[in-house]
C-alpha cells in the first residue's frame, strides 16, 4: 500500500483573526451541514484513484474544526476510511481553538480515532492575544490542555507566534516557558507574515502597530531554540519543535514531498507528480468547482521543490537519494555555491546530508536561491 497523508480544510471559525488571510469565514453555521456534504461528495469522487493507497496521517486543518459540532468530524471520518483504508498506526490531527473545546467534543473526537490535537495558543500573554483577535485567553489554554489530557490526548501541539507589534522578548521568553511548562508533546513557533489585506496590514500601514525589526524577530527565534531544547524539545524543522518520537508525521510528508490530498476549499494537493488546489471561494466549492491549476511537476520542478522542502529540516538534503532520484551528483555545478555558504556558515555537509546551520535557518531563502543558481 503506497502511504497517503489527507488534508481536510473546515473552513468556518468563530471571529477572524487580525493577522489570518487563509480561507475561513465566521458567523455561517448555517452552511456547516451544506459544506460537509459537498466535502463528502468530493472525498467519494476520490474512491477509485485511491486503490492502492492507504492513509499514514490525516490532519482537520482551517478554520477553526473544533468550532463545529463534533458529529461532522466523526461523519468526515467514517466516510474517509470506508474510501481509503487507514494504517493500523494512522496519525490523526485535528487544529483547534482553546476558546472552542469541551469535554463532550474531546471525548467524541478521541472515541472517532482522532490521536493528535493541535491547538492554536499563540501567546500567553493576554493584551498580546487580545490585539491577535483571538477569543481565547491564555488560562483557557492550560485548560483545555488539562481538558485534552483527561480526554485520553497523549499527543498535544500548541502554536506559538513572535514577531508580534508591541512584543518584547521578556513577553516571548515568557510564552516559550509556560508552553513547555504544560508538558505538551510539541510546540510549532512562527514569525508573524504581515498579510495584505488583512486588518494587521493595515495597522502596519497606519503606524497603528509596530512589529519588531528583522533582529529583533532573528534573536526570538534563537531564543526560541535555546529555551525549548533546554525544555526538551528539539528543533526538526524551521519552526517546529518535538520530544523524541513526537514530530508530525503528517507535515514531515509535505517537507520530504509525499503524496498528499487536499479536501475543501482551497485544499492544495500534491498527488502522483501533479500539484493542484480547490477553489479558494466558499460558495465556488459549494456549487461544486473542482480542483484548479493543475500544474504536471517537471524534473526541475521536483529539484527546486525538494531543495526548498529539505533544506527547511533538521535532518536535511539526503545527498544519497539525491542522486538516485535525478542521476547526479548534487554538488555538481554547485561547487562555488557551496564553497561560499560553507565559508560563511550557512550549511555544512556531514553523514550524507546537506544541512542548513542556526544562521542558516534565518537565512534560509537566500539560501535556497543560491543553491539553486540556475535550477
Amino acid at each position: 500500500m503506497r502511504p497517503l497523508s489527507l488534508y481536510i480544510h473546515v473552513p468556518f471559525c468563530a471571529s477572524k483573526c487580525a493577522y489570518c488571510d487563509f480561507a475561513s469565514w465566521p458567523n455561517r453555521e448555517g452552511e456547516w451541514r451544506r459544506y460537509f456534504e459537498a466535502l463528502w461528495r468530493e472525498l467519494e469522487g476520490w474512491r477509485e484513484r485511491l486503490r492502492g493507497y492507504e492513509a499514514a496521517t490525516v490532519f482537520f486543518g482551517g478554520g477553526t474544526p473544533t468550532l463545529v459540532d463534533a458529529a461532522y468530524i466523526v461523519e468526515t471520518l467514517e466516510r474517509a476510511r470506508a474510501v481509503v483504508p487507514f494504517a493500523r498506526d494512522a496519525e490523526i490531527t485535528l487544529e483547534g481553538n482553546p476558546g472552542t473545546l469541551t469535554p463532550e467534543k474531546l471525548t467524541a473526537y478521541r472515541k472517532s480515532g482522532v490521536n493528535r490535537l493541535s491547538l492554536g495558543a499563540q501567546s500567553f500573554d493576554d493584551g498580546l492575544l487580545k490585539s491577535l483577535g483571538r477569543i481565547h485567553t491564555a488560562a483557557q489554554v492550560g485548560e483545555a490542555v488539562a481538558m485534552a489530557r483527561e480526554a485520553g490526548f497523549a499527543n498535544l501541539n500548541l502554536d506559538l507566534m513572535y514577531g508580534l507589534p508591541g512584543q518584547a522578548m521578556d513577553q516571548w521568553n515568557e510564552t516559550l516557558d509556560a508552553a513547555a511548562a504544560l508538558g505538551v508533546e510539541h510546540l510549532s513557533a512562527y514569525s508573524l507574515i504581515v498579510e495584505d489585506g488583512t486588518p494587521m496590514a493595515a495597522r502596519v500601514a497606519s503606524g497603528e502597530a509596530v512589529i519588531p525589526d528583522d533582529d529583533a524577530v532573528n534573536a526570538m527565534q534563537r531564543a526560541a531554540v535555546d529555551r525549548l531544547a533546554r525544555a526538551g524539545y528539539g528543533r526538526y524543522e524551521i519552526s517546529n519543535y518535538a520530544r523524541p518520537g513526537r514530530e508530525c508525521r503528517h507535515n514531515l510528508a509535505y517537507w520530504l514531498r509525499g503524496d498528499y490530498l487536499g479536501l475543501g476549499c482551497a485544499a492544495h494537493s500534491l498527488f502522483e507528480g501533479r500539484r493542484f488546489h480547490n477553489p479558494d471561494g466558499l460558495e465556488d466549492y459549494l456549487v461544486g468547482g473542482g480542483a484548479e491549476e493543475v500544474q504536471a511537476l517537471t524534473e526541475a520542478d521536483a529539484r527546486e521543490e525538494t531543495v526548498m522542502l529539505a533544506t527547511r529540516t533538521a535532518r536535511g538534503l539526503d545527498l544519497e537519494d539525491w542522486q538516485a532520484r535525478f542521476g547526479v551528483p548534487f554538488e555538481r555545478g554547485r561547487e562555488a555555491a557551496l564553497a561560499r555558504l560553507e565559508a560563511g556558515g550557512l550549511v555544512e555537509r556531514q553523514d550524507g546530508f546537506l544541512r542548513l546551520t542556526l544562521r542558516g535557518m534565518e537565512l534560509h531563502n537566500a539560501v535556497v536561491l543560491e543553491l539553486l543558481g540556475d535550477e
